[in-house]
């Protein structure tokens, strides 16, 4: 791991306790085409331990928020949204993988059979082609307020690991294929999903509230083979119930996994690994019929 800090430019010290440290060890969770399979293997459990690790902190905070209910006193506005965040997923439909056959491998370079048109209006195509062409770079129109938040500058390439972009990725490229925004009672609220005009929505940004917003807006896609090119996904490491990643299927070969090319942020790649490779590590997985979602 220390010669893929170096190779990234990646300058921090190992301490578990720092937020920078956990997002980084975090990105290496999908990070399937930098590492052998040996190495990927621990890896992983790293990184599964890291999310352990961080769940033990959000326990922490939510003991603090038992104690404030249990002695009747009121949180304020900020402590329940912040405690709106910290409450994990359990018992929700995922997407079923669909692994292929080895007689039925994917080809690298087999032709999309997505569809282009959507009732909703939505055009995956254009999703796909805003991702192609901010894949391994920020958009300042939509990152300046989370390199500003994070005290750097977005032109700076050392900026952008300071947040974690992945779910802001994803949102902008939705837009771009013609999701139309949605306000729900105020910015922090699940059923909000906005750039601007003061602040993003939590759901534009962060992986579990993109979550939470897209399972009510689209459904949750019973299996990959519903799946196509523009639609959303989203992985949680551990099954803990909190979403770690989120990424847009941007080619689309079959029916299966490894039919499923993804494009993402934090880690910046453009369809070097598939849903294969999430299943394969262990990840719960929960898919987005976009073209199905209310607009």
């Amino acid at each position: 791991m220390d010669q893929h800090m170096l190779k990234k430019g990646v300058q921090m010290t190992a301490d578990f306790d720092n937020v920078e440290y956990q997002q980084y060890v975090l990105s290496l969770g999908t990070a399937f085409d930098e590492f052998n399979a040996e190495d990927m293997k621990k890896i992983l459990a790293f990184v599964k331990f890291i999310d352990l690790n961080e769940n033990y902190a959000k326990n922490d905070q939510l003991n603090e928020y038992k104690n404030l209910l249990n002695q009747r006193v009121q949180p304020s506005k900020d402590q329940t949204d912040e405690l709106a965040l910290l409450l994990p997923v359990f018992d929700a439909p995922t997407t079923a993988g669909n692994e292929a056959p080895d007689s039925a491998k994917a080809l690298e370079n087999a032709t999309d059979i997505s569809l282009t048109a959507a009732s909703n209006g939505y055009d995956n195509i254009a999703a796909r082609d805003y991702a192609y062409e901010w894949w391994d770079g920020r958009n300042p129109v939509y990152s300046t307020y989370y390199a500003e938040k994070a005290g750097c500058d977005v032109t700076d390439k050392k900026c952008w690991t300071k947040w974690n972009d992945c779910a802001n990725f994803v949102s902008q490229s939705l837009r771009a294929g013609g999701m139309n925004f949605q306000y729900g009672a105020h910015y922090t609220s699940n059923e909000s999903w906005h750039f601007g005009p003061l602040v993003p929505s939590y759901t534009w940004g962060g992986a579990h509230k993109f979550y939470l917003h897209w399972r009510g807006r689209a459904g949750v896609a019973p299996s990959v083979t519903d799946l196509q090119t523009g639609d959303a996904v989203s992985a949680d490491f551990t099954g803990d119930g909190d979403i770690d990643h989120t990424a847009l299927i941007t080619k689309n070969t079959g029916n299966y996994n490894n039919n499923k090319y993804l494009t993402q942020h934090t880690d910046d790649k453009k369809e070097l690994t598939t849903l294969q490779d999430w299943y394969g590590g262990g990840f719960v997985v929960y898919g987005y019929e976009i073209d199905k979602a209310d607009n």
